[in-house]
Protein backbone atom coordinates (compact mmCIF):
# COMPACT_ATOMS: atom_id res chain seq x y z
CA UNK A 1 0.00 0.00 0.00
CA UNK A 2 2.90 2.14 1.07
CA UNK A 3 4.75 1.68 -2.04
CA UNK A 4 2.15 1.87 -4.06
CA UNK A 5 1.27 5.22 -2.51
CA UNK A 6 5.12 6.51 -3.38
CA UNK A 7 5.32 5.63 -6.59
CA UNK A 8 2.00 7.20 -7.52
CA UNK A 9 1.03 10.78 -9.01
CA UNK A 10 -0.49 11.68 -6.13
CA UNK A 11 2.39 10.97 -3.60
CA UNK A 12 4.75 12.76 -5.92
CA UNK A 13 2.66 16.16 -6.17
CA UNK A 14 2.07 15.69 -2.57
CA UNK A 15 5.90 15.71 -1.68
CA UNK A 16 6.05 18.38 -4.11
CA UNK A 17 3.84 20.60 -2.54
CA UNK A 18 4.77 19.72 0.92
CA UNK A 19 8.38 21.14 -0.06
CA UNK A 20 6.57 24.63 -2.66
CA UNK A 21 4.87 25.17 1.15
CA UNK A 22 7.35 25.45 3.10
CA UNK A 23 9.96 26.86 0.42
CA UNK A 24 7.32 29.71 0.10
CA UNK A 25 7.21 29.91 4.04
CA UNK A 26 10.71 30.21 3.88
CA UNK A 27 11.16 33.28 1.51
CA UNK A 28 8.06 34.57 3.40
CA UNK A 29 9.41 34.53 6.81
CA UNK A 30 13.38 36.26 4.94
CA UNK A 31 11.21 38.86 3.36
CA UNK A 32 9.29 39.70 6.66
CA UNK A 33 12.53 40.10 8.45
CA UNK A 34 14.25 41.80 5.69
CA UNK A 35 10.84 44.00 4.81
CA UNK A 36 7.87 42.64 6.11
CA UNK A 37 8.16 44.62 8.96
CA UNK A 38 8.36 47.94 7.45
CA UNK A 39 5.14 47.70 6.74
CA UNK A 40 2.91 50.54 7.37
CA UNK A 41 6.13 52.52 7.96
CA UNK A 42 8.13 55.46 6.62
CA UNK A 43 11.08 54.12 4.76
CA UNK A 44 14.99 55.05 4.88
CA UNK A 45 16.10 58.61 4.72
CA UNK A 46 12.46 60.34 5.45
CA UNK A 47 12.84 63.43 6.70
CA UNK A 48 10.57 66.09 7.94
CA UNK A 49 11.80 68.96 8.81
CA UNK A 50 14.65 68.26 10.68
CA UNK A 51 12.57 65.11 12.33
CA UNK A 52 13.63 61.56 11.32
CA UNK A 53 11.38 59.45 10.12
CA UNK A 54 12.64 56.45 8.82
CA UNK A 55 11.11 53.10 10.21
CA UNK A 56 8.04 55.21 11.86
CA UNK A 57 4.22 54.01 11.40
CA UNK A 58 2.29 57.19 9.78
CA UNK A 59 0.40 56.90 13.06
CA UNK A 60 3.21 57.55 15.35
CA UNK A 61 4.26 60.38 13.55
CA UNK A 62 2.42 63.42 14.98
CA UNK A 63 3.21 62.04 18.00
CA UNK A 64 6.88 61.94 17.34
CA UNK A 65 6.63 65.40 16.03
CA UNK A 66 4.80 67.20 18.81
CA UNK A 67 6.72 66.16 21.09
CA UNK A 68 10.23 67.29 19.54
CA UNK A 69 8.85 70.58 19.01
CA UNK A 70 7.84 71.08 22.60
CA UNK A 71 11.55 69.52 23.77
CA UNK A 72 12.82 72.53 21.43
CA UNK A 73 9.88 75.21 22.73
CA UNK A 74 11.03 74.27 26.07
CA UNK A 75 14.79 74.76 25.83
CA UNK A 76 15.66 78.27 27.51
CA UNK A 77 19.01 78.41 25.73
CA UNK A 78 17.53 78.49 22.01
CA UNK A 79 17.63 82.04 20.50
CA UNK A 80 15.54 83.10 17.41
CA UNK A 81 16.70 87.08 16.64
CA UNK A 82 17.14 89.68 14.73
CA UNK A 83 19.80 92.40 15.02
CA UNK A 84 21.17 95.71 13.57
CA UNK A 85 24.27 97.69 15.08
CA UNK A 86 24.21 95.62 18.01
CA UNK A 87 20.24 95.71 19.07
CA UNK A 88 17.95 93.00 18.59
CA UNK A 89 14.69 91.75 18.91
CA UNK A 90 13.99 88.11 19.75
CA UNK A 91 11.04 86.01 18.27
CA UNK A 92 8.81 84.65 20.85
CA UNK A 93 9.25 80.59 19.89
CA UNK A 94 5.73 80.13 21.23
CA UNK A 95 4.26 82.24 18.50
CA UNK A 96 5.33 79.64 15.67
CA UNK A 97 2.36 77.38 14.31
CA UNK A 98 3.16 73.98 12.98
CA UNK A 99 0.75 72.73 10.48
CA UNK A 100 1.39 69.37 10.92
CA UNK A 101 -1.91 68.35 9.11
CA UNK A 102 -0.48 69.95 6.00
CA UNK A 103 3.32 69.16 6.39
CA UNK A 104 2.23 65.46 6.55
CA UNK A 105 -0.24 65.81 3.89
CA UNK A 106 2.40 66.78 1.35
CA UNK A 107 5.04 64.58 2.68
CA UNK A 108 7.13 62.40 -0.08
CA UNK A 109 8.77 58.86 1.62
CA UNK A 110 12.69 58.40 1.64
CA UNK A 111 13.51 62.35 1.45
CA UNK A 112 13.82 65.68 2.94
CA UNK A 113 10.37 67.70 3.62
CA UNK A 114 9.70 70.79 4.44
CA UNK A 115 7.81 71.26 7.28
CA UNK A 116 5.45 74.09 7.56
CA UNK A 117 5.71 76.95 10.56
CA UNK A 118 3.84 80.36 10.21
CA UNK A 119 2.52 82.75 12.82
CA UNK A 120 -1.06 82.42 13.53
CA UNK A 121 -3.51 84.76 12.81
CA UNK A 122 -2.69 88.18 13.22
CA UNK A 123 0.62 87.10 14.62
CA UNK A 124 2.75 88.19 12.03
CA UNK A 125 1.49 91.76 11.74
CA UNK A 126 1.55 92.46 15.38
CA UNK A 127 5.91 90.65 15.03
CA UNK A 128 6.72 93.06 12.05
CA UNK A 129 4.38 96.22 13.59
CA UNK A 130 6.10 96.05 16.71
CA UNK A 131 10.02 95.43 15.48
CA UNK A 132 9.09 98.46 12.97
CA UNK A 133 8.40 100.72 15.67
CA UNK A 134 11.38 99.34 17.53
CA UNK A 135 13.43 102.26 18.93
CA UNK A 136 16.69 101.19 16.89
CA UNK A 137 14.54 101.09 13.39
CA UNK A 138 12.75 104.14 14.02
CA UNK A 139 12.68 106.24 10.97
CA UNK A 140 14.51 103.61 8.75
CA UNK A 141 12.24 100.21 9.10
CA UNK A 142 11.06 101.10 5.58
CA UNK A 143 14.82 100.23 3.95
CA UNK A 144 14.26 96.31 5.15
CA UNK A 145 12.73 93.51 3.69
CA UNK A 146 11.12 92.99 7.23
CA UNK A 147 8.89 90.18 5.53
CA UNK A 148 11.99 88.22 3.59
CA UNK A 149 13.91 88.36 6.83
CA UNK A 150 10.72 86.81 8.80
CA UNK A 151 10.56 84.23 6.17
CA UNK A 152 13.99 83.20 6.84
CA UNK A 153 13.19 83.12 10.05
CA UNK A 154 10.54 80.51 9.69
CA UNK A 155 12.83 78.53 7.99
CA UNK A 156 14.93 78.13 10.52
CA UNK A 157 11.81 77.14 13.19
CA UNK A 158 11.18 74.62 10.23
CA UNK A 159 14.22 72.56 11.01
CA UNK A 160 14.43 73.78 14.73
CA UNK A 161 17.35 74.92 14.86
CA UNK A 162 19.23 76.01 17.83
CA UNK A 163 20.20 79.47 17.29
CA UNK A 164 18.86 81.59 14.67
CA UNK A 165 20.34 85.36 14.19
CA UNK A 166 19.27 87.38 11.53
CA UNK A 167 21.30 90.65 10.70
CA UNK A 168 18.71 93.45 8.87
CA UNK A 169 21.99 94.95 7.08
CA UNK A 170 21.57 91.83 5.05
CA UNK A 171 17.74 92.98 4.16
CA UNK A 172 18.09 96.42 2.70
CA UNK A 173 15.88 97.26 0.07
CA UNK A 174 17.85 100.05 -1.91
CA UNK A 175 21.29 100.49 -1.13
CA UNK A 176 21.49 103.70 -3.02
CA UNK A 177 19.00 104.82 -1.07
CA UNK A 178 20.12 103.19 2.50
CA UNK A 179 23.89 104.19 1.83
CA UNK A 180 24.14 107.78 2.52
CA UNK A 181 27.08 110.30 3.09
CA UNK A 182 28.25 109.61 6.24
CA UNK A 183 30.74 112.38 6.18
CA UNK A 184 33.13 114.26 3.90
CA UNK A 185 35.88 116.23 3.71
CA UNK A 186 37.63 118.41 0.93
CA UNK A 187 41.77 117.25 0.95
CA UNK A 188 44.27 120.08 -0.23
CA UNK A 189 46.98 118.16 -2.18
CA UNK A 190 50.77 119.26 -1.67
CA UNK A 191 52.57 120.39 -4.94
CA UNK A 192 53.82 117.47 -7.32
CA UNK A 193 50.63 115.46 -6.57
CA UNK A 194 48.29 114.87 -9.62
CA UNK A 195 44.71 114.34 -8.78
CA UNK A 196 43.51 112.32 -11.85
CA UNK A 197 46.43 109.80 -11.44
CA UNK A 198 45.46 109.19 -7.59
CA UNK A 199 42.27 108.21 -8.92
CA UNK A 200 43.21 106.37 -11.65
CA UNK A 201 45.31 104.44 -8.98
CA UNK A 202 41.95 103.81 -7.40
CA UNK A 203 40.15 102.84 -10.13
CA UNK A 204 42.94 100.18 -11.42
CA UNK A 205 42.17 98.46 -7.75
CA UNK A 206 38.70 99.44 -7.91
CA UNK A 207 37.14 99.15 -10.75
CA UNK A 208 33.94 101.75 -9.75
CA UNK A 209 36.31 103.85 -7.99
CA UNK A 210 34.90 103.14 -4.64
CA UNK A 211 37.31 101.76 -1.68
CA UNK A 212 35.89 98.87 -0.17
CA UNK A 213 35.75 99.12 4.02
CA UNK A 214 34.51 95.41 4.30
CA UNK A 215 32.23 94.25 7.24
CA UNK A 216 34.43 92.57 10.03
CA UNK A 217 37.82 93.24 8.46
CA UNK A 218 40.76 94.88 8.67
CA UNK A 219 41.40 97.34 6.14
CA UNK A 220 45.46 98.08 5.80
CA UNK A 221 45.78 101.05 2.85
CA UNK A 222 49.29 99.30 2.32
CA UNK A 223 48.17 96.16 1.61
CA UNK A 224 44.85 97.30 -0.55
CA UNK A 225 46.88 100.25 -2.55
CA UNK A 226 49.97 99.75 -2.34
CA UNK A 227 50.98 98.64 -5.40
CA UNK A 228 49.29 102.18 -7.66
CA UNK A 229 49.66 104.82 -5.26
CA UNK A 230 53.40 106.75 -4.07
CA UNK A 231 53.61 106.66 -0.01
CA UNK A 232 52.60 110.59 -0.55
CA UNK A 233 49.40 109.80 -2.16
CA UNK A 234 49.02 107.08 0.71
CA UNK A 235 49.69 109.69 3.39
CA UNK A 236 46.96 111.90 1.89
CA UNK A 237 44.64 109.26 1.39
CA UNK A 238 45.02 107.68 5.57
CA UNK A 239 44.68 111.75 6.74
CA UNK A 240 41.37 111.74 5.02
CA UNK A 241 40.13 108.30 6.23
CA UNK A 242 41.27 109.37 9.92
CA UNK A 243 39.53 112.33 10.15
CA UNK A 244 36.38 110.60 8.64
CA UNK A 245 36.44 107.58 10.86
CA UNK A 246 37.03 109.73 14.26
CA UNK A 247 33.38 109.70 14.73
CA UNK A 248 32.31 106.20 13.93
CA UNK A 249 32.44 102.96 15.50
CA UNK A 250 35.40 101.65 13.48
CA UNK A 251 38.52 100.61 15.64
CA UNK A 252 41.71 102.20 14.71
CA UNK A 253 44.71 99.44 14.42
CA UNK A 254 47.66 101.05 13.25
CA UNK A 255 48.73 104.77 12.65
CA UNK A 256 52.05 106.37 12.55
CA UNK A 257 52.37 110.93 11.58
CA UNK A 258 54.82 113.40 11.62
CA UNK A 259 55.22 115.11 15.04
CA UNK A 260 55.96 118.00 13.16
CA UNK A 261 54.58 121.60 12.08
CA UNK A 262 55.65 123.36 9.00
CA UNK A 263 56.06 127.08 10.81
CA UNK A 264 56.49 128.81 7.37
CA UNK A 265 53.21 127.28 5.85
CA UNK A 266 51.17 127.47 9.30
CA UNK A 267 51.00 128.06 13.03
CA UNK A 268 48.52 126.43 15.51
CA UNK A 269 45.83 127.69 14.50
CA UNK A 270 45.80 126.88 11.13
CA UNK A 271 47.79 123.26 11.46
CA UNK A 272 45.45 120.97 9.51
CA UNK A 273 46.04 117.75 10.73
CA UNK A 274 45.64 117.80 14.21
CA UNK A 275 43.85 114.62 15.73
CA UNK A 276 43.92 113.14 11.86
CA UNK A 277 47.52 113.33 10.80
CA UNK A 278 48.90 110.06 9.60
CA UNK A 279 51.75 108.93 7.71
CA UNK A 280 52.63 106.43 5.40
CA UNK A 281 56.47 104.63 4.77
CA UNK A 282 56.83 101.51 2.82
CA UNK A 283 60.72 101.58 3.74
CA UNK A 284 60.31 101.67 7.47
CA UNK A 285 57.04 99.55 6.70
CA UNK A 286 54.56 102.64 8.37
CA UNK A 287 50.91 101.44 7.48
CA UNK A 288 47.72 103.11 7.97
CA UNK A 289 44.88 100.53 9.02
CA UNK A 290 41.37 100.11 10.82
CA UNK A 291 38.85 97.57 11.63
CA UNK A 292 35.37 97.70 10.30
CA UNK A 293 33.36 95.83 12.97
CA UNK A 294 29.83 96.57 11.75
CA UNK A 295 27.51 93.84 9.73
CA UNK A 296 28.00 96.33 6.76
CA UNK A 297 30.51 97.39 4.49
CA UNK A 298 31.43 101.00 3.87
CA UNK A 299 33.13 102.67 1.07
CA UNK A 300 35.07 105.82 0.26
CA UNK A 301 34.53 108.26 -3.09
CA UNK A 302 37.32 110.81 -3.87
CA UNK A 303 35.55 112.94 -6.52
CA UNK A 304 38.01 115.54 -8.04
CA UNK A 305 37.10 119.76 -6.90
CA UNK A 306 40.16 121.04 -9.06
CA UNK A 307 43.37 120.15 -10.00
CA UNK A 308 44.55 120.93 -6.13
CA UNK A 309 41.71 119.52 -4.47
CA UNK A 310 39.24 116.29 -3.83
CA UNK A 311 36.40 115.59 -1.75
CA UNK A 312 36.57 112.43 0.33
CA UNK A 313 33.51 111.06 1.59
CA UNK A 314 32.67 108.07 3.54
CA UNK A 315 29.27 105.90 2.51
CA UNK A 316 27.18 103.57 3.96
CA UNK A 317 24.65 102.53 6.61
CA UNK A 318 24.05 105.79 8.98
CA UNK A 319 24.72 104.61 12.90
CA UNK A 320 22.16 104.32 15.29
CA UNK A 321 24.28 105.25 17.86
CA UNK A 322 25.47 109.05 18.02
CA UNK A 323 29.27 109.25 18.28
CA UNK A 324 31.49 112.31 18.76
CA UNK A 325 34.70 112.74 18.51
CA UNK A 326 36.61 115.92 20.55
CA UNK A 327 39.96 116.89 20.24
CA UNK A 328 41.39 118.73 22.90
CA UNK A 329 44.60 120.68 22.59
CA UNK A 330 46.67 121.13 25.14
CA UNK A 331 49.86 124.11 24.51
CA UNK A 332 53.15 123.27 26.11
CA UNK A 333 54.76 127.07 25.97
CA UNK A 334 58.27 126.93 24.95
CA UNK A 335 61.16 127.80 26.58
CA UNK A 336 63.77 130.58 26.48
CA UNK A 337 67.76 130.01 26.08
CA UNK A 338 70.34 132.86 25.44
CA UNK A 339 73.75 132.58 23.58
CA UNK A 340 76.52 134.81 22.36
CA UNK A 341 76.49 132.77 19.15
CA UNK A 342 74.16 134.84 17.05
CA UNK A 343 74.36 131.96 14.51
CA UNK A 344 72.37 129.55 16.62
CA UNK A 345 69.37 131.98 17.04
CA UNK A 346 65.97 130.71 16.63
CA UNK A 347 62.28 131.52 16.91
CA UNK A 348 60.69 129.77 19.61
CA UNK A 349 57.38 127.92 19.04
CA UNK A 350 55.02 126.29 21.23
CA UNK A 351 53.89 122.62 21.39
CA UNK A 352 51.02 120.75 21.44
CA UNK A 353 49.72 117.78 22.57
CA UNK A 354 46.48 116.33 21.14
CA UNK A 355 44.03 113.91 22.30
CA UNK A 356 41.17 112.56 20.61
CA UNK A 357 38.35 110.97 22.85
CA UNK A 358 35.43 109.19 21.40
CA UNK A 359 32.76 109.16 22.89
CA UNK A 360 29.22 106.67 21.86
CA UNK A 361 25.85 107.31 23.64
CA UNK A 362 23.28 104.64 22.63
CA UNK A 363 19.81 104.89 22.08
CA UNK A 364 18.76 104.83 25.58
CA UNK A 365 20.60 107.89 25.79
CA UNK A 366 23.71 105.50 28.03
CA UNK A 367 27.21 106.19 27.36
CA UNK A 368 28.15 102.94 25.95
CA UNK A 369 31.82 104.08 24.65
CA UNK A 370 34.49 107.26 26.11
CA UNK A 371 37.84 106.23 25.65
CA UNK A 372 41.04 108.34 24.06
CA UNK A 373 41.41 106.82 20.51
CA UNK A 374 44.21 109.32 18.84
CA UNK A 375 47.38 110.64 20.89
CA UNK A 376 49.26 113.11 18.96
CA UNK A 377 52.71 114.65 20.30
CA UNK A 378 54.31 117.51 18.53
CA UNK A 379 57.28 118.98 21.12
CA UNK A 380 58.02 122.53 21.25
CA UNK A 381 61.02 124.22 19.40
CA UNK A 382 63.16 126.56 22.09
CA UNK A 383 64.03 130.20 21.73
CA UNK A 384 67.40 130.95 21.24
CA UNK A 385 67.70 134.54 22.18
CA UNK A 386 71.74 136.76 22.18
CA UNK A 387 72.75 137.18 25.83
CA UNK A 388 71.68 140.81 26.70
Amino acid sequence: MNSQFKNSSLGFYLYASIIIIIAAASIFVFWYMVKGYKLGTYPEDTILGSVYLGGIREEDVKAKLEDRIERWRSDETIVFEVTYQGYSYEFDRELFYYDLETSMFYLDDGQTNDLVVTFQGTDRAEIVSELENSQFLEDISDEFDIQAMINHILIDAAYMKTFSRKQLENYVINENVSHRDIASVTLGLPEGTDIDDLIDGISNIYSDSKIVINSKELFDIVDVLGTELSDSEMTILSSGMLGLILETNFAVSEIHYIPIIDYVKYDMETFPNFGHNANVNQIIENSFSFYNPNDSNYFFTLEKVDETSATLSLVGLDFVDTITADIDPNVIEYITQTTDNDEILQQGYDGMIIEVTRNILDIYDEVTYEKIIIFEFYPPIKEIILEP
